[in-house]
């Protein structure tokens, strides 16, 4: 077996990779090769090849050997944050280059003094590939002199020309907080689905990309291109399944630029905080103020309560290899079966990256490699976990760094399982009214907290899109963090008021000041308990009119929070939950237990079952479906049902068989005919005799094509009920691809246009005594609600938290008034001129 070597693109002092001193390096994290400290600032390529990934900042370049090796080079310590000063790049990806060619200059008289230091990697980052036989790790490295010896292990792809076992893509991200939690275990679930490798490569890093840790730890941002690599048989159909789950945004919603945080980036202006000398503790009449970042907007009053969690001790050996691996491996199962259990709404999507978490590859090899050394499953678990935690702390997107209390957490959860030390100081077992102080909040400590038991949480670390501050975002605690050393100055059992909206904190505040603030909330607690009060009751406008306000649900464990919110049934429910990220189809069965449970949730009121709607933006990794040049114009919702009719029947069989009886609708999506119709009420009606039931069940259309519409009179014939998808049927109708940063910002269902359209549905549903539901987001628009009641709406179905609202808003309407608005709105000159009548009506 032939060895291959890379030549060293510095000149310097020669080291070994754990002589770097970023612990994402030496610590082999990214790869396995060597360090130099240079003293020329040329960075020059070590081969002929490729240049495959280069750094806007210009510290960072990969190339890939034409014998298949692929060497990141990364110049220095942190010098990312230079933005570029300093460096000079001469190529760029994609260009071909030869050993010797300059990569990039560097002014190191210029860098040296701005950065920790200017010790620079040089890394094969595909391993897995090439082995390093040996490595230059003393004395002084010149330009070409070998710096590392190299042999293929035998497990590398066929070659780059070799598309049918190789295939290489670049695509943007179109997401706006770039590869976080969720949107990572997306990529890296579709990726476990592939046999061989897939490597995935961004700022000059390349990384396992069925690792969710690994896919975070690239620091990506919205707008950033992805690198993707798919090696091994079957790597064409792989890599175009992940071309669309990355183009679809990976979960998350595609968007116009970069994310808003949950709330203002700078808190507003406050108070100045009172000096203290030496940071002493605050004292009664004080009437001091410090201040955070908001997290979650709203005002509090009550004693501070500080929340810690106690430091385990960690036997260093274990007691065996074996013994401690099966430990490991035990602690992780327990912990990934009762992950989310029950968890809905926000905790849900916690659950589903801590579960992640727990299967990423990388972390179990590192934990398994301590264990291999003598050390024990505890010790080896966590250290690893630490390991990561601190990669992602020190990114410098604050959105990623943020998930490092993630890893936090699921390695305090594995450990207390392998200690039988469990953590049962949570947040809801602290008494109520409290206003916790913690340095940090771990997701897991929120388990079993409910709305109104906490008054505020705040933090002295932490960010405001940490998963706790979602979760406290979905039980409408006011969340203030980053408070920073500020916050040790605040005894236990201080008096403090908290407005969350100005991340302010007042400390022993005045008489004046506490009674302005009881009045506040008193204020706010009284119309949210009115609006939820008459929430509860049948929602009809001023004049008699009624009007059925429904929730839209997600997923099993939402239904129950819907109907304390008033959801009168649900007109929605999104069935993908129960095909995505999985690697086959749900059984009828599968299927079942999840629409009765939701069914049972609701207690009775109506169950509106949306089939499974994918394709274009939202597809499955199992489900073959041909590559398209425009997907959102191809096979998407009824279209691909009526391609897989085993798959559509099943779940109509799954729909036919929940209890009792007429409780559940069929809702189809993306109808564009009233032949698709009759095709779907064929096989409707040949599965309701196949099981034997004899009552007859309700299928509607969803109109979010204009074509849908505009033949709504045709339509009405075949259907029982329409539901209008304002988010497609606006995209459409305006020909604005809502996921298009160019044009995304004018996708806006109040544009008259659109607002035509539905009138024009609620007309034809009207000739045939059809009911008209809007199930997309201008349903859950106080603004919007009662326009659409004045075109003809008689159903909304909104997400659940702002039912009361809705409720409230059309409540003190008439139709007349609604209508009057609704006529108004259809000549307005766009859709600004329409929100701005409707908050003048």
């Amino acid at each position: 077996m032939s060895s291959l070597y890379v030549f060293s693109p510095l000149s310097g002092r020669a080291l070994p990779l754990a002589a770097s001193p970023d612990p994402v390096f030496a610590g082999g994290m990214v790869g396995d090769g060597l360090a130099i400290d240079p003293d020329v600032g040329e960075l020059r390529s070590p081969c002929t090849g490729t240049v495959i990934a280069t750094h806007a900042s210009g510290h960072a370049v990969t190339v890939r050997a034409d014998e298949g090796p692929e060497v990141l080079m990364h110049v220095g310590v942190d010098t990312v944050t230079l933005a570029g000063a300093g460096f000079t790049a001469h190529v760029a990806e994609g260009q071909r280059v030869t050993k010797g060619d300059l990569l990039v200059s560097f002014d190191i008289a210029a860098v040296r003094p701005k950065v920790p230091s200017l010790i620079s990697m040089v890394i094969i980052t595909n391993g897995d590939a090439f082995k390093i036989l040996a490595a230059t790790t003393s004395g002084t490295l010149s330009f070409g002199d070998a710096a590392l010896t190299l042999v293929s292990t035998g497990t590398a792809a066929a070659g780059a020309d070799d598309v049918s076992d190789s295939v290489s893509l670049s695509v943007a991200l179109r997401i706006p907080h770039g590869l976080h939690a969720r949107p990572a275990a997306q990529l890296a679930n579709a990726a476990k689905t592939h046999g061989g490798s897939v490597t995935v490569s961004a700022h000059g890093k390349s990384v396992n990309g069925k690792s969710v840790v690994a896919l975070m730890s690239l620091g990506t941002r919205f707008g950033d291109t992805l690198d993707v690599r798919v090696d091994g048989a079957g790597a064409e159909a792989a890599a175009d399944m992940l071309l669309d789950l990355i183009v679809g945004g990976l979960g998350d919603t595609i968007s116009d630029g970069p994310g808003d945080e949950l709330a203002s980036e700078t808190p507003s202006p406050a108070s100045a905080p009172l000096p203290s000398p030496l940071g002493e503790p605050f004292v009664p009449g004080a009437n001091a103020v410090i201040r955070g970042r908001s997290a979650v907007a709203g005002v509090a009053l009550g004693p501070i309560v500080r929340h810690g969690r106690a430091e385990v001790e960690l036997p260093p050996n274990g007691q065996g290899i074996e013994v401690e691996r099966q430990r490991l491996r035990n602690a992780l199962t327990v912990v990934a079966a009762r992950i989310g259990d029950g968890a809905s709404g926000a905790r849900a999507g916690v659950a589903e990256a801590h579960r992640e978490i727990l299967d990423d590859p990388e972390l179990a090899e590192t934990a398994e490699a301590d264990i291999a050394a003598g050390r024990s499953a505890e010790w080896a678990w966590a250290k690893a976990c630490a390991r990561q935690a601190e990669v992602l702390a020190g990114l410098a997107d604050a959105r990623l760094a943020e998930r490092a209390a993630d890893m936090r957490d699921v390695s305090a959860q594995v450990i207390a399982v392998l200690t039988g030390k469990e953590n049962t100081a949570t947040l809801a077992s602290l008494p109520a009214g409290s206003v916790v102080l913690a340095d940090e909040i771990l997701p897991s400590e929120t388990a079993g907290l409910v709305a109104g038991h906490l008054a505020a949480i705040l933090m002295r670390d932490g960010g405001p899109t940490s998963h706790a501050a979602i979760i406290a975002a979905g039980l409408g605690i006011p969340t203030i963090v980053a408070l920073g050393p500020e916050a040790d100055r605040i005894p236990d059992g201080a008096e403090v008021i908290v407005d969350a909206g100005l991340g302010n904190v007042t400390v022993f505040p005045t008489e004046g000041e506490v009674d302005a603030v009881r009045g506040r909330i008193a204020e706010r607690v009284e119309r949210k308990a009115a609006q939820r009060a008459a929430a509860s009751s049948e929602c009809r406008l001023s004049d008699g009119k009624r009007i059925e306000v429904f929730g839209n649900l997600g997923r099993v464990g939402e239904g129950k929070g819907a109907v304390a919110e008033g959801a009168e049934g649900c007109g929605l429910l999104r069935s993908e939950f129960l095909f995505q990220d999985r690697a086959a189809a749900p059984t009828e069965d599968e299927q079942l237990a999840e629409y009765q449970a939701i069914a049972d949730e609701l207690g009775g009121r109506p169950l509106i079952i949306r089939t499974l709607d994918v394709g274009g933006d939202k597809p499955l990794a199992y489900l073959s479906l041909p590559k398209e040049e425009n997907p959102f114009l191809g096979l998407r919702g009824v279209r691909v049902g009526l391609a897989q009719p085993d798959m559509l029947r099943t779940q109509i069989r799954a729909i036919l068989r929940v209890k009792p009886y007429g409780v559940t609708r069929i809702m189809v999506p993306m109808v564009a005919s009233v032949s698709e119709m009759v095709a779907v009420r064929a096989m409707v009606e040949q599965e309701r005799q196949a099981i034997g039931r004899s009552e007859p069940i309700e299928v509607g259309a969803m109109i979010e094509i204009p074509a849908a519409a505009v033949a709504a009179r045709q339509l009405a014939e075949v259907c029982d009920f329409f539901s209008v998808g304002t988010n497609d049927l606006t995209q459409y109708a305006l020909a604005m691809d809502r996921g298009n940063p160019a044009v995304a910002a004018g996708v806006d269902a109040l544009h008259p246009g659109v607002l035509g359209l539905i009138r024009i549905a609620c007309e034809g549903a009207a000739a045939r005594g059809r009911m008209v539901a809007v199930c997309g987001g201008a349903a859950s628009d106080p603004l919007a609600a009662p326009i659409l009641v004045g075109l003809g709406v008689t159903e909304l179905s909104a997400a659940p938290a702002a039912i009361p609202e809705i409720k409230a808003t059309i409540s003190a309407l008439s139709f007349a008034q609604c209508k009057a608005l609704a006529d108004k709105a259809l000549l307005a000159d766009g859709p600004d001129a329409v929100r701005a009548l409707a908050l003048t009506a």
